[in-house]
């Protein structure tokens, strides 16, 4: 036979039917993973077309995404709080929130959160997938609805981790290396995500999943603490009884109802209900941000439960009907907290004429306390502008302005609190006001003998303090102020006292010879000629210009 000879060709499979491929196609497209991504990129979609606008939380994500844009090379952010550093609050998030937008950021985390979502419980064999994922879906996006853009992010990263983990008891070592790579990118884009993740490693590690477990327990400290140590912050956050509650009571129902194989979940269940409680006695900066693994999975686990019940005798209608309670508490305290009560957002242009004015009198010298609104919009508005006495940040509002919320607000106290923080102008909103600027726009519209009217509209009335500090005192005069640096000339030799919380990051520039040190809350800056000088924080090594 010729070697040129063509072979035989093996007999050729039938052809499948016309019907058979439509039906194996459907099925790729109704599988609980596609079905419930396809969903979240739908309400995804509608919520960012119709709902997201400054408002809650989302006022805060604006804002860092607004300065890191603007000011990628400043380590620290002058126009929240005297100064906050954009890493303290996140290492990843506003970078990537500047990059693509708040809102498409937002989207792509909850509709990725989704998928990853569905392929564990796919993976776990519950009976019927669907509903629980479905519900994984909407509580996902009802956490981006109300504002938790970085977080949305970081939980992303840290289901990722718990899907690399899989269920094999020794892992491989590309595997172990991918759960760290995404527990390390959980906790740089949120902490709070990367405080899940460590409960995620506790339950692998108490079910002897050595490799994985460590794999995902040791980055989220170590990038805790070395955050802590090149971005120096502390804050509390309040918590309620009734959230310690009900994080640790959904998580009890958990722990008692998931059936002996899931002894991973229960042991989960378990060491969050541990924190829970232990947040609720002693203040930590999580606070009330320990609800939110309930408030997105207490639902999602209870459910696939339900799913998973046979309707057999008396015992299983027990099970079930405690199954659905627990459910439907959980859903109730889902929609009510991410949900309900959202502020209606402000136009875009609300405070333009506000803006105006107080270019016009040259504000940018001082900083202006505006009373915090109840959606927050002019935590991102006036940021760009002026520096802020406040902002939106709950733990450093807590930290740095405790008279807000240990009831020891006076107009004494109102007063030396103005002068503390070199207030020049306070802006008082028309609207409704944050829990925390209740009591202050009620004392403001009052009228207080050191607060001068001089301007309003219809939306804001702008006051003018008497006897403001000046942001530097001494023979300095700040000729500006704003978000990335502070300007200032200096008459003589010497020290000058600024009204700033001091960070490592602070660098002087101008005549040689000037370094800044601590002074108390405050820097110290410390010159040997006068001239012209400016503040600012950029990233460089070694940091600053310490004395």
């Amino acid at each position: 036979m010729s070697v040129l000879q063509q072979p035989t060709a093996p007999p050729t499979p039938p052809e499948p039917t016309a019907p058979a491929e439509r039906r194996d196609g459907w099925r790729r497209w109704t599988t609980p993973v596609a079905v419930s991504t396809a969903v979240a990129l739908l309400m995804g979609l509608l919520w960012a077309r119709l709902m997201a606008g400054v408002t809650a939380d989302l006022s805060a994500q604006f804002a860092w995404a607004d300065f890191v844009g603007k000011h990628p090379g400043s380590a620290y952010d002058f126009s929240w709080y005297g100064g906050m550093h954009p890493a303290s609050y996140s290492v990843l998030a506003p970078w990537l929130m500047a990059l693509f937008g708040v809102r498409t950021t937002a989207v792509a985390a909850a509709v990725l959160s989704t998928a990853l979502l569905a392929v564990l419980l796919e993976r776990s064999h519950v009976r019927r997938p669907l509903p629980a994922a479905l519900w994984g879906a909407f509580a996902l996006t009802c956490d981006i609805a109300a504002g938790r853009v970085t977080f949305a992010l970081g939980l992303m990263f840290g289901l990722a981790a718990v899907v690399v983990a899989g269920q094999q008891r020794r892992a491989s070592w590309w595997r172990v290396a991918a759960v760290a790579l995404c527990a390390l990118l959980a906790t740089t884009a949120s902490p709070v995500a990367g405080l899940f993740v460590d409960v995620a490693a506790a339950a692998l590690l108490l079910t002897r999943r050595y490799r994985t477990g460590w794999a995902m327990a040791v980055p989220p400290p170590v990038v805790v603490l070395g955050c802590a140590a090149l971005f120096p912050f502390f804050g509390v956050d309040p918590i309620s009884a009734s959230t310690a509650v009900f994080s640790a009571g959904t998580a009890l129902v958990v722990a008692l109802l998931v059936p002996r194989p899931w002894r991973a979940v229960r042991l989960g269940a378990l060491v969050y209900a541990l924190g829970s409680a232990l947040t609720l006695a002693f203040p930590t900066p999580i606070g009330m941000n320990v609800q939110r693994l309930a408030l997105i999975f207490g639902g999602v686990v209870l459910l696939a439960l339900l799913g998973n019940e046979q309707w057999r005798p008396l015992r299983s209608w027990r099970r079930v009907t405690a199954l659905v309670a627990g459910f439907g508490l959980a859903a109730y305290w889902t929609i009510t907290a991410n949900i309900i009560g959202i502020p209606t957002p402000s136009p875009t242009h609300q405070a333009d004429a506000l803006v105006a004015e107080l270019q016009q009198l040259h504000a940018e010298r001082a900083r202006v306390e505006a009373v915090p609104m109840l959606n927050h919009y002019e935590s991102w508005r006036l940021a760009d502008v002026t520096q802020l006495a406040r902002g939106w940040n709950r733990q450093a509002d807590v930290q740095r302005n405790p008279l807000f919320y240990d009831r020891t607000l006076t107009p004494a106290s109102y007063h030396d609190w103005l002068q503390r923080w070199a207030v020049g102008y306070v802006a008082l909103p028309s609207g409704p006001t944050d829990i925390a600027g209740d009591a202050e726009a009620a004392l403001v519209r009052g009228g207080l003998g050191y607060l001068e009217e001089v301007w309003h509209d219809e939306h804001w009335r702008l006051f003018r303090f008497t006897d403001a500090q000046p942001l530097a005192d001494g023979p300095a005069t700040v000729l500006r102020a704003d978000a990335e640096r502070i300007q200032l000339t200096v008459g003589a030799a010497g020290q000058v006292q600024l009204r700033i919380p001091y960070s490592p990051w602070l660098t002087v520039h101008g005549p040689g010879g000037a370094c800044l040190s601590q002074d108390g809350d405050w820097t110290r800056l410390t010159v040997t000629a006068p001239g012209d000088y400016q503040v600012d924080a950029r990233y460089r090594l070694p940091r600053g210009s310490a004395c």
